[in-house]
């Protein structure tokens, strides 16, 4: 009886563990999904701002960069929702 209340302990600490890097690992997703557009595009309109000698490249790139982390991060939260299911 003592066996099976122990591994039932085991079992759920396994459980919030698993729960616990699941969560470290979504956030660290998002965390790229929004960092690495954003250098790209902003690195790429800064470099076509110096060739063309506009501003409007950074703006455009920042904007670009955001709306492609917006949508990424949605496809990941409904990937999120079915694994959840």
């Amino acid at each position: 009886m003592e066996m099976q209340e122990d591994q039932k302990k085991r079992e759920e600490r396994g459980k919030k563990a698993a729960a616990g890097y699941m969560l470290f690992e979504l956030g660290a997703q998002f965390a790229l999904i929004l960092a690495l557009p954003l250098l790209a595009f902003v690195y790429f309109g800064r470099w076509l701002e110096r060739k063309y000698d506009s501003q409007i490249f950074i703006v455009a790139g920042i904007l670009l960069a955001l709306s492609l982390s917006s949508y990424l991060i949605y496809k990941k939260i409904e990937e999120v929702k079915k694994i959840l299911k």
